[in-house]
């Protein structure tokens, strides 16, 4: 199975770099990394490369396929929704010529992209990255010591359920505390030129 990931992350880490797989929707040349797309690239990689591990396992002389659990399914349905809210989220503000996203921003890194909003780096991110991080390491390692596609407990997919949807949320609302610098200027200007025009009084 590491041998799969392996490869899967190579093709995906070239595919992002020549097609922005990875990245946020945004007009800087060094686009940030988006946390919802690399939560999705991440788990299908995981579940991917699980079920094709197990098919050309060496046990596996019959070549027969592994059952996909409930669990995993929610998982790979609660990334590809993450995933879409975020996406219509981008296009919302992007309609929105008062808006100023912090996506159109200069990336850093994969960590700090994915880990930074309109502030910097935030808590119900970190928490999203983790809880993904530490589902999947026990993934990988019940898929390499059982040879099976395991299922999630009921009360670890309400925990990704609830820390994406979490990410998912703040997202919608992540710029709009973001004002445009140039509007505000211009508002301070008109203020200005406005107080200044009052008569003095007596």
């Amino acid at each position: 199975m590491i041998l799969w990931i392996i490869v899967y992350f190579l093709i995906v880490a070239r595919l992002d770099k020549k097609y922005h797989l990875l990245r946020d929707t945004s007009i800087a040349d060094k686009k940030p990394f988006s946390l919802a797309r690399v939560q999705l690239a991440w788990w299908t990689g995981f579940v991917l490369c699980a079920f094709v591990a197990l098919i050309f396992d060496k046990n596996n002389t019959s070549f027969s396929i592994p059952t996909l659990t409930t669990g995993v399914l929610i998982v790979l349905g609660i990334s590809t929704g993450t995933s879409a809210v975020a996406n219509f989220t981008d296009v919302s503000d992007q309609a929105d010529p008062q808006t100023n996203r912090h996506q159109d921003g200069e990336g850093t890194n994969l960590i700090l992209d994915i880990l930074s909003d309109s502030k910097g780096p935030s808590i119900h991110r970190l928490q999203t990255v983790l809880f993904n991080l530490i589902f999947a390491v026990w993934f990988f390692i019940k898929v390499w010591n059982d040879k099976i596609i395991p299922d999630l407990e009921p009360n670890a997919l309400i925990l990704l359920g609830l820390s994406s949807g979490t990410y998912a949320v703040i997202k919608t609302t992540e710029n709009k505390n973001t004002p445009d610098s140039k509007t505000d200027s211009k508002n301070a200007e008109a203020k200005g030129e406005n107080e200044n025009d009052i008569p003095p009084v007596g």
